[in-house]
């Protein structure tokens, strides 16, 4: 694989300067156990939750909690929340936002490992590492994994481990300029792809691999076909 340059940003992230966005679908079991392990790290003005058409207490949840919410009618894809909270909190003022699952999968205990991370190479991305292991993960989804992983890294010349891992921190200025096209859950790749594009350097942290037993919201037959349709336009133009 041939290695590509990529260029340090000259801010730190740090806990003041970084928000963390949760986009919300049907939470209601989880957010009262979150949220408050969040806030333990930061007060609820630095936690944007995006309710993407919940049906359930999620809204209310957020709301009795104090922290930001931003509504929506009906559920428009996690993409779409993740663009929200981070149009939001660059609103607010924030450099940096940490983006977290809402069903518990990503343990607020690695935040500060991200920060560490992001400062040590100026990373405008630092992404989530877990461990592909069968006692931890779906085999379906350690084969799936791996190979986004694969094809990504291909893409940008860079090894990606965990390319489907939603736990980040991302830098917030660029990717308001970014022409960003998807929104479900190939945004997550769409935005990795776009910020390798503009050289900006992509660091990873190891996180826990956590699976419940929750319902998927994953289309796989459409995410597979959109997927595909990214990778395919960044060869494309590549």
């Amino acid at each position: 694989m041939n290695h590509k340059i990529y260029i340090p940003i000259s801010e730190n992230a740090c806990l003041a300067n970084t928000a963390l966005i949760l986009p919300v679908y049907n939470s209601a079991r989880h957010l009262p156990i979150l949220i408050p392990q969040l806030l333990e790290i930061v007060p609820p003005h630095q936690i944007i939750a995006v309710n993407d058409g919940s049906q359930d207490d999620s809204a209310n949840i957020c709301r009795n909690l104090q922290v930001n919410l931003l509504n929506f009618d009906h559920n428009q894809g996690k993409g779409a929340a993740l663009l929200a909270g981070m149009k939001h909190a660059q609103k607010l003022g924030f450099l940096f936002a940490f983006t977290l699952d809402s069903d518990e999968q990503h343990n607020p205990r690695h935040i500060p490992q991200f920060l560490s991370s992001q400062n040590s190479i100026a990373a405008g991305i630092v992404l989530g590492k877990r461990k592909f292991d069968s006692s931890l993960m779906p085999w379906q989804r350690i084969c799936s994994n791996k190979l986004t992983s694969f094809l990504v890294s291909i893409a940008i010349r860079k090894k990606i481990s965990d390319s489907q891992c939603g736990y980040r921190l991302y830098y917030l200025e660029p990717i308001m300029q970014l022409n960003l096209k998807t929104k479900r859950y190939q945004f997550e790749t769409e935005i990795l792809l776009k910020m390798a594009d503009l050289s900006y350097r992509i660091a990873e942290t190891d996180v826990d691999t956590v699976y419940g037993n929750e319902t998927s919201h994953i289309n796989h037959l459409r995410d597979i076909t959109n997927f595909v349709k990214i990778l395919g336009a960044h060869w494309f133009k590549n």
